[in-house]
C-alpha cells in the first residue's frame, strides 16, 4: 500500500498549497496562467510560466501527476493518466470560481456554492488517484459509474460543511462565501448563525448516513468494497479534524491524536 500513501501524502500537500496560492498569494494573471499550464499538461508544447512561483507551483504538479500517472496505468493494466489530470483541472477551475466570487464580493445561491464547493474542498486529488493503488483493478468505466460520483460528493460535502462551520468567524471577516452565511442571508433574518450551524450539522449527518449506505450496499454495486473504504475511512478523519476546531489551524490537537495511533500500533 506504499504507493497509495506516498499519492495521498503528496496530494494532500500540493492541494493545501495549490489552495492557498488561489486564496491569498497568486495574482489573478498567474491564477490564469497555471490553469493553462495544466490545461495543456499532456500536451508537447513549450511551458511558459510567468512568475518564479507559478514555475515552482507547475513544477511540482506537473512531476507528481505524471509519477502518480506512470505508477498507477502499470498497475491497472491501461493509462489513467487523463483521469488524474482532469481531477486537477477541475480543482483548479472551483479554486478559480471561488477567487472570482471573492474579488467580485458575488454571493452565490447556496445551491451554487455547495456545487462548486464540494469540488473545491481538494478531496479529489487525495482519494481519487489512490483509489488505483489499494488493490482492484478497476473497469476503465469505472469513473463514469454514478455510483463512484455518488461516494465523491457526499464524502466532499461532508467536508465542505464541516469546514465551513469551523471557519465561519475568520471568512466572515475575509468576505468568502461560506455556507453558514449564506443559508443566514437566504433564511431573511429568520435564521441565526447558531440556527444555521444546527441545520448544516443535520445535513452533514444526512449526507454521512448516505455514504454509509452507499459503502455497504452490495447488490448492483460495480465499486469495490476496498475502494468504498477509503471514502468511508476519509469521512471518519474529517470528522475527528472538525469535531472542536479547524484541524488547520489547531493542529496540537491532531498531532496528540497521530501520536496516540502511533503509539498505540506500537
Amino acid at each position: 500500500m506504499s504507493d497509495a500513501r506516498i499519492s495521498w501524502a503528496k496530494n494532500g500537500v500540493l492541494t493545501t498549497l495549490v489552495d492557498d496560492f488561489f486564496d491569498v498569494v497568486g495574482s489573478r494573471e498567474e491564477l490564469i496562467n497555471l490553469m493553462q499550464l495544466v490545461d495543456q499538461l499532456e500536451e508537447d508544447c513549450e511551458v511558459n510560466c510567468c512568475s518564479e512561483q507559478v514555475k515552482i507551483i507547475y513544477s511540482a504538479l506537473h512531476a507528481t501527476i505524471n509519477e502518480i500517472g506512470a505508477k498507477a496505468s502499470a498497475m491497472q493494466g491501461y493509462s489513467v493518466l487523463g483521469h488524474i489530470i482532469n481531477i486537477w483541472r477541475d480543482l483548479l477551475r472551483s479554486f478559480m470560481k471561488e477567487a472570482e466570487w471573492a474579488a467580485e464580493k458575488a454571493v452565490p445561491t447556496m445551491e451554487q456554492y455547495l456545487a462548486n464547493g464540494y469540488v473545491s474542498f481538494a478531496l479529489g486529488p487525495i482519494i481519487l488517484p489512490a483509489l488505483y493503488f489499494i488493490g482492484p483493478v478497476l473497469s476503465p468505466g469505472i469513473i463514469e459509474d454514478p455510483e463512484y460520483s455518488k461516494l465523491y460528493q457526499l464524502v466532499s460535502i461532508c467536508g465542505r460543511l464541516l469546514n465551513d462551520m469551523q471557519s465561519f468567524e475568520r471568512e466572515d471577516k475575509e468576505g468568502k462565501p461560506n455556507s453558514v452565511s449564506l443559508l443566514v442571508l437566504e433564511g431573511g433574518g429568520s435564521l441565526s448563525v447558531e440556527g444555521a450551524k444546527e441545520e448544516l450539522r443535520h445535513l452533514a449527518e444526512r449526507n454521512r448516513e448516505e455514504l454509509l449506505e452507499l459503502v455497504l450496499k452490495t447488490e448492483g454495486s460495480m465499486i469495490p468494497r476496498a475502494c468504498k473504504d477509503l471514502f468511508w475511512n476519509m469521512s471518519r478523519i474529517l470528522h475527528l479534524f472538525y469535531s472542536r476546531s479547524d484541524g488547520f489551524s489547531s493542529p496540537t490537537e491532531m498531532v496528540g491524536a497521530v501520536n496516540s495511533v502511533i503509539h498505540n500500533l506500537i
